[in-house]
């Protein structure tokens, strides 16, 4: 399992715990959407209804799997203010 710290604004931190499926998942819609852009589609084949972090949610209607830094913790590295130390 993957520990995720993202800080979103001042004084702000967000706590994820990323399990495989989890991991997974992300890394498929990434692709998925990558492909529909390829092919100038704007449909992507993995439907987040399908995902894992379908209820991972900052507010009713924004996704944790679309904030800023989160692409890059999941790569492994630092992104720009997100990865915070304790």
């Amino acid at each position: 399992m993957k520990k995720i710290k993202l800080f979103p604004f001042p004084h702000v931190e967000i706590r994820i715990s990323v399990s495989d499926e989890m991991e997974r998942d992300y890394w498929k819609c990434r692709e998925s959407i990558r492909r529909a852009v390829e092919a100038g589609d704007d449909q992507k084949t993995f439907k987040c209804e399908e995902c894992s972090w379908r209820n991972v949610k900052t507010s009713e209607c924004n996704g944790v799997c679309a904030m800023n830094g989160l692409y890059e913790q999941m790569r492994g590295g630092k992104s720009d203010g997100t990865n915070r130390e304790e």
